[in-house]
């Protein structure tokens, strides 16, 4: 194997469960065939292919995702996962991370989890099974060693509330507060390269 080290990347998705919805999204949804859309996920994997082994899992129907479908498919690659995975959930990937490990123990050790505009709450319509009560939260199951939560102010899906609450119900987060980020659907992240690559 080349890489000890490993990336394992959850994407975003919607857990629409009124069809009508579903469509109204997807016909507002613009289309170009010939427009490339470069996201930050993949400036870093191409940072770190000398010293990762990267794993983008590309979960099922996110459109129309289901937790349990997702943890199913989740599993598979935990057989493969090595002392010290960094592992990076974005939107309702973020939520789906947030959960199973909080609900599961991981056979190795996460050396970083990274939150990116994470769902936490139930306070969002289309997020259905990806959220998690604070209320009746008792951490995490698996062993994390890093927490980072990555949050803008003016995101217009998730609010940093979002993430605000789970560093109130977690205090040994960092959160990582921005101003103009949006929904971190930009070409570069900078900022979680550098903290990715400080795992040694």
């Amino acid at each position: 194997m080349k890489n000890n080290k490993q990336i394992i990347f959850i994407h975003g998705g919607d857990g629409f469960r009124d069809l009508e919805k579903l469509y109204t999204m997807l016909r507002s949804r613009n289309f170009n065939p010939y427009q490339e859309k470069k996201y930050w996920r993949e400036a870093v994997i191409a940072a770190t292919t000398e010293t990762h082994e990267c794993h983008t899992l590309k979960m099922p129907n996110p459109n129309w995702a289901d937790y349990t479908a997702w943890s199913i498919w989740f599993e598979k690659m935990v057989p493969y996962m090595r002392d010290e995975v960094v592992l990076v959930g974005h939107s309702l990937g973020g939520g789906f991370l947030l959960r199973y490990v909080s609900e599961n123990k991981l056979p190795v050790p996460i050396a970083q989890l990274h939150l990116v505009a994470p769902v936490v709450t139930g306070d969002l319509e289309d997020c259905e099974g990806f959220t998690t009560d604070l209320a009746v939260w008792q951490g995490f199951k698996s062993e994390i060693k890093e927490v980072h939560l990555w949050h803008s102010s003016d995101d217009p899906y998730v609010p940093i509330a979002h993430s605000e609450a789970l560093l109130a119900a977690w205090p040994k987060a960092t959160l990582h507060s921005f101003t103009n980020r949006g929904h971190f659907i930009g070409e570069d992240f900078p900022e979680l390269l550098t903290a990715i690559q400080r795992v040694v």
